[in-house]
């Protein structure tokens, strides 16, 4: 299936977001980490300081916490939110916030029992199964949630929404395809895709700020093989963060039906 999914509606348009993006890059020049080195680059790191700026939730709880430098970024966005960070590794930090509550457990091992979820938001920036991810924040009482690692057919290292909206399975590209003996394989199907569609209130993929004719994979960048909206600025358009154009993978946003 190559199409672009939406289901719902954000409450922002493309202008907000064009709007905004003068002011992003202000906050953005005093990041702590400047070679933020397999974390998110700016066309993530913009949009997620600009949901979470637009969505203002009481509580957020990032899984994959890395350096440290989205910890600061959510903290920009929501300075009076509720932060939990958890990684499996709390050692690579170099921003450690002192508002943050830090847990070095998988999302899936914590007990969030004690945590006011009416206004709740889960940031998985943890490369893990997003299909697992979402039966246990469902489980744990969670309804919203901002995929980082939302990888198409073929590229990345974990099983993503876009790959279930496309029906399009998972394995690791270095990897036989057709290996069921694979670490995380699963096969082509549409039951997942049409399971979301019965789960999901809302699904959206942020767009990218610039587009290159290329992809970061050396092949062509078109909606045949990458499915993707429209940039938020023109090919024309100069900027000191356009070389971080091809760290986008189609970070986004849902929201679970209400049971």
């Amino acid at each position: 299936m190559n199409e672009i999914i939406e289901i719902g509606d954000v409450p922002w348009t493309l202008s907000d977001i064009a709007n905004s993006y003068t002011e992003f890059k202000h906050v953005y020049s005093q990041r702590p980490i400047v070679d933020n080195a397999g974390g998110m680059k700016a066309p993530h790191a913009f949009a997620c300081w600009f949901m979470l700026k637009q969505l203002q939730p009481g509580l957020i709880i990032e899984s994959g916490v890395w350096k440290g430098q989205g910890t600061w970024l959510i903290e920009q966005a929501c300075p009076d939110a509720e932060l939990v960070c958890l990684d499996i590794n709390l050692r690579r930090l170099q921003y450690r916030s002192s508002n943050a509550r830090y847990i070095e457990k998988d999302f899936s091992l914590v007990n969030f029992s004690e945590y006011d979820k009416a206004n709740s938001l889960c940031f998985f920036d943890d490369h893990q199964n997003a299909l697992t991810r979402l039966q246990q924040m469902k489980w744990k009482g969670f309804n919203a949630a901002m995929f980082e690692d939302n990888y198409p057919k073929r590229r990345g290292d974990c099983y993503s929404l876009k790959k279930m909206f496309g029906g399009d399975g998972f394995a690791l590209e270095t990897a036989e395809q057709d290996s069921a003996q694979t670490a995380g394989y699963i096969e082509p199907n549409t039951t997942h895709r049409e399971e979301l569609y019965q789960a999901l209130a809302l699904y959206y993929e942020f767009p990218p700020l610039f587009k290159e004719p290329m992809t970061r994979w050396g092949d062509s960048w078109d909606n045949t093989h990458y499915p993707t909206k429209p940039p938020v600025f023109a090919a024309n358009v100069e900027d000191e963060l356009r070389d971080e154009a091809l760290h986008y993978t189609w970070m986004c946003y849902l929201k679970l039906k209400a049971a």
